[in-house]
């Protein structure tokens, strides 16, 4: 699986027109340190929208491994809800924002989710896809539900962006991009992933915050990059940094792009769990 790029991006499901948790880094093969690069916006912010365009074009031109930080499913056992479910919630809203997702109380979904305005009977804060628990298996991991959209570790909102996001890449990008493991790859085609930040940094034993120039440097080392000279101003530029840098290493590995197991049908796998 050879690339000629690797892309982390930590993402954001704010209703801000650009999302100030929003960081991007990429690197190239070899071991030279990753970088983050500037947004379109004031002080070099990104919006979603940005981003999806900055995926076709770099896409388009080279082949990419790009990871994202979102859920890219539903638990299966929790309904038959896909992309196209969530986009006929929220197409209303521009910038692929979610948050409607979680206001509609009436909705098929509403009996599963955690919303500051609405509490379904059948929302359990461990509804977790396959990936995600065996994920938890990793010490220090904690894999939080998409149905969640209550507290400092939600990652409802950001998922339900991030999947209506995917959902139009699917269709612009199909020249161009597989999905994975949502659609087949191939040695001509860009690779869109999962990702979750903290656990790489975890699967060496290095703590995971990432805004720690030292935690990162040495998570870096373990994925054998070079160190970056400039500490990362927050955690979400560490997460973004130390994202590709372990997409790249663990691209080597022909293992990580297939399944331990069959997961249930649209649940989809986080790059690097085993």
């Amino acid at each position: 699986m050879t690339f000629s790029r690797f892309i982390g991006i930590d993402w954001s499901g704010d209703k801000s027109s650009f999302q100030k948790g929003i960081k991007v880094a990429e690197v190239q093969p070899g071991r030279q340190a990753p970088a983050l690069v500037a947004g379109p916006g004031r002080d070099g912010r990104w919006s979603r929208t940005a981003v999806m365009h900055l995926i076709l074009e770099r896409c388009a031109r080279e082949r990419c491994l790009v990871g994202l930080d979102f859920a890219f499913g539903f638990p299966a056992e929790h309904g038959p809800f896909d992309w196209a479910y969530v986009e006929a919630h929220c197409a209303a809203d521009a910038n692929f924002y979610g948050g409607r997702f979680f206001h509609t109380p009436a909705a098929e979904h509403a009996d599963f989710i955690n919303s500051p305005k609405h509490k379904g009977a059948r929302y359990r804060a461990k509804a977790h896809r396959a990936t995600e628990i065996r994920a938890a298996l990793t010490k220090g991991a904690t894999p939080q539900t998409v149905f969640n959209a209550i507290g400092a570790a939600q990652v409802g909102p950001s998922s339900i962006s991030g999947m209506r996001m995917l959902g139009t890449l699917a269709v612009q990008g199909a020249a161009h991009l597989s999905i994975w493991p949502f659609s087949p790859i191939s040695m001509q085609r860009s690779v869109i992933v999962e990702i979750f930040p903290r656990l790489f940094p975890l699967l060496h034993g290095v703590p995971p915050a990432m805004k720690v120039h030292a935690n990162l440097n040495r998570a870096l080392a373990a994925f054998d990059s070079d160190p970056v000279v400039e500490p990362p101003s927050t955690e979400d530029e560490g997460d973004a940094l130390i994202s590709s840098a372990a997409l790249r290493r663990l691209s080597a590995n022909a293992d990580c792009f297939v399944l331990p197991e069959k997961p249930p049908a649209g649940e989809g796998w986080i790059f690097g769990v085993r």
